[in-house]
C-alpha cells in the first residue's frame, strides 16, 4: 500500500509540474531553449538520420500503436486466460490519446514554424507522440516488472523501452513538429495517466474479483 501511495503522489508531481510547465512555456527563458533547439537541429540533419526518424515517426503514430496496443491486449489475454487482463493497455492507451486530444485543444499552442520537415496538423503542446510512447513503454515495464524476474533479460528490455521513449522524443524535434518543451509535457503527462490508469484497473479488477467470490 505505502508503495503505491509513493506511485501516487510521484505522478501528482508530474502532473503539477505538466500544469507549470503549460502556464510558462512562453517564459523568456524556456523560449530560449525552444529557439535554440528549433535553429540548431538542422545542423545535425543527414540522410540516414532523416530516415530513421521518418520511421520513429510512423511507429509513433495513432494506426501503428492502435495495432501494437491491440496486440498487447491479445497477448495478455492469451497469457492470463482471462478478458479482464486487457483493460489495462486499453485504459492506459485510450486514455492518453483521449488526453492528448483535450490538452491541445485548451492549450492551443502553434507548432514550429521553421525548419521542419513534416507538415503535421493539429495542435503542438504536449506530444502525442511523445506520449504515446511513454504510455505504451511505461506499461510494458510495469508489466515485466510485475510478471518477469529480475535479471539480464529484464533489464534489457526496460532499458530498449525506455530508449525508445527517449528517441521517439528526438524524433520528434529532430523532424522540426515539436519544440523541446512539447517533449517534456508529454512525458510527464502520460507518466502521470500511466500511474493512475494502473490504480484504477487495480481498484476495478479488485471490485470485480469480490463480485465474482460474492457470487460463488
Amino acid at each position: 500500500m505505502n508503495h503505491k501511495r509513493n506511485w501516487l503522489w510521484l505522478s501528482l508531481s508530474t502532473f503539477c509540474l505538466f500544469i507549470f510547465l503549460s502556464f510558462t512555456y512562453n517564459s523568456y527563458y524556456l523560449q530560449a531553449i525552444d529557439v535554440y533547439v528549433v535553429e540548431g537541429v538542422p545542423s545535425l540533419r543527414n540522410d540516414w538520420m532523416t530516415e530513421f526518424m521518418l520511421l520513429l515517426a510512423w511507429v509513433g503514430g495513432t494506426r501503428v500503436m492502435a495495432v501494437l496496443t491491440l496486440c498487447l491486449m491479445l497477448f495478455l489475454v492469451y497469457k492470463e486466460k482471462r478478458i479482464k487482463a486487457a483493460l489495462l493497455p486499453a485504459l492506459v492507451m485510450g486514455g492518453t490519446a483521449i488526453l492528448n486530444v483535450v490538452a491541445k485543444q485548451l492549450i492551443n499552442r502553434s507548432r514550429p514554424d521553421i525548419n521542419y520537415l513534416l507538415d503535421q496538423p493539429g495542435f503542438s503542446f504536449p506530444s502525442g507522440h511523445t506520449m504515446a510512447a511513454v504510455s505504451l513503454c511505461g506499461l510494458c515495464i510495469y508489466l515485466l516488472c510485475k510478471n518477469m524476474r529480475a535479471g539480464a533479460a529484464r533489464l534489457s528490455l526496460i532499458v530498449a523501452a525506455s530508449i525508445l521513449v527517449i528517441l521517439m522524443g528526438i524524433s520528434r524535434m529532430y523532424l522540426g513538429v515539436h519544440f523541446f518543451t512539447d517533449i517534456v509535457g508529454g512525458v510527464l503527462f502520460s507518466f502521470t495517466w500511466v500511474v493512475v490508469a494502473i490504480v484504477i484497473n487495480d481498484k476495478i479488477l479488485g471490485q470485480m474479483n469480490k463480485g465474482e467470490t460474492g457470487s460463488t
